[in-house]
């Protein structure tokens, strides 16, 4: 009978965390898969020989799950030191995915638009770009650092 009323404590004290956390969890799947694969597929023509390429369908799913599953997870544990170091996580994983995905910063890839005898090289330097990112994603790691110390030093308090 004790832990029937333990569970029931437990399933009220994490309904509202579950629900925020499913909900902003959908929010970032619409905003980081659903609606950029949408904008892709209305400003190509119906039947286009172009399209996203394989490999950054793949990087577009990736960087979905990562943003999806940090969301919430971090929303799952809201009001512990495990949302400060998931935060910090989340930081580390998307400078190491902005990386890999801009493969160092020199983005090539070659086209062959049918019809034509010769296929298209481009070759952009994004550096600037993705110092950019990461930079961001620095000022996230440091946020999510001092939110962890002063949720600590906050703990200690009261104790």
């Amino acid at each position: 009978m004790a832990d029937e009323g333990n569970l029931k404590s437990f399933l009220k004290k994490i309904t509202p965390n579950a629900t925020k956390a499913v909900l902003k969890g959908f929010i970032m799947f619409l905003l980081t898969y659903l609606l950029p694969t949408l904008v892709v597929e209305a400003l190509l023509p119906y039947g286009s020989p172009f399209g996203l390429p394989s490999e950054y369908t793949t990087l577009l799913y990736a960087f979905s799950a990562i943003v999806v599953f940090f969301t919430v997870v971090t929303e799952l544990f809201s009001g512990t030191i495990l949302q400060h170091a998931f935060s910090i996580g989340r930081a580390i994983v998307l400078i190491v995915y902005f990386i890999y995905a801009l493969n160092g910063g020199i983005f090539t890839s070659t086209f062959q638009i049918p019809e034509q005898p010769q296929a298209i090289h481009v070759l952009a330097d994004l550096r600037a770009f993705l110092a950019m990112l990461i930079f961001v994603n620095l000022l996230g790691f440091a946020k999510a650092m001092l939110e962890a110390i002063s949720f600590l030093s906050g703990k200690a308090e009261l104790e």
